[in-house]
């Protein structure tokens, strides 16, 4: 009798043990999981009572600690910026894009948009129905919508120096201000800029100038690389023997570099040739291999830059 009453104690403890081993795993599956500090760290809440809580879909949920206020719920993180005076994050929802406060967690403008740019100097990208235009913190449209999406180059759409590069209609680049205005006209290809400059390029032709299109050179180059060719010399060594010796021979001419495409130049600095190659090659000071924009055809150029017929 007493090995049936200690058989039974034992089976309803080891019953009693597993109930709570399940419920505990049970449970600690169904609680959202809280992202790590990192995320915070990382600019995208800028708020230390603000946490962010990651619910078994993957989507997220910001709430204030300190008021215990949920401030928003099943987003996802895009980008901020790192900017202070910039507070406005990116937040994905649905597959559409807006902005919330990473200091209040609360959502400023609702998801909209296809795509959406970081805030600065006070405005944003923003594209709808296919075209980009820019709005104020306030989600009010600034910029009307009229630029394409073109991607690489026009990855950014961001404000620097109260400056923007866009594209218009036809995919030609230029400038516009925080008014909307064209400060350089849409005429290039890609255009670079930086602070005081922009490096505007157009078949293949570099220039730099000046936020008034005031060209300050009107021919800029990426790289020059001195033209050589090895020639094998012939030599009897101390013992008797014929060694022969590969040395490399300067042509007197030089390779330059322009957007992605090489020209010929000499060395009075005068273009013998347009950037119209993907490189040259020097077979000896008269003869050069031109590889064309295809990376695959080549033609032979002389000294002088004539293509050899």
């Amino acid at each position: 009798m007493n090995r049936k009453i200690k058989l039974i104690l034992g089976i309803s403890a080891w019953t009693f043990i597993t109930a709570i081993i399940i419920f505990s795993f049970a449970a600690s599956c169904s609680q959202p999981e809280q992202i790590e500090p990192a995320a915070s760290e990382d600019g995208m809440l800028l708020n230390d009572n603000l946490v962010a809580i990651k619910e078994g879909d993957g989507n997220i949920t910001i709430k204030n600690t300190e008021t215990g206020e949920v401030t928003a719920e099943k987003i996802k993180f895009d980008w901020t910026s790192a900017s202070p005076n910039d507070s406005l994050g990116v937040f994905c929802s649905d597959g559409k894009r807006g902005y919330y406060n990473s200091y209040t967690g609360k959502i400023v403008v609702e998801a909209q948009y296809r795509r959406a740019w970081i805030f600065s100097e006070g405005l944003a990208a923003v594209q709808k129905n296919g075209q980009i235009g820019f709005i104020n913190q306030k989600g009010e449209v600034v910029i009307p919508f009229r630029y394409p999406y073109h991607g690489n180059p026009l990855t950014e759409f961001i404000f620097k120096n109260g400056h923007c590069v866009v594209a218009d209609t036809t995919g030609k680049c230029g400038i516009i201000n925080r008014k909307g205005e064209w400060t350089i006209q849409p005429k290039y290809d890609n255009i670079d800029a930086y602070e005081e400059y922009v490096i505007a390029s157009s078949a293949g032709i570099r220039k730099q100038m000046t936020y008034d299109e005031k060209i300050v050179n009107s021919f800029v180059v990426d790289n020059i690389s001195v033209l050589t060719f090895t020639e094998t010399e012939r030599y009897e060594n101390k013992d008797g023997e014929i060694v022969y010796l590969d040395k490399e021979v300067k042509t007197g001419l030089f390779s330059y570099r322009v957007g992605g495409r090489c020209g010929l130049m000499d060395a009075n600095c005068r273009r013998l040739t347009e950037p119209l190659y993907s490189r040259i090659i020097a077979v000896d000071r008269n003869m050069y291999r031109a590889l064309l924009l295809d990376n695959y055809s080549e033609v032979i150029i002389n000294a002088k830059g004539e293509v050899m017929k």
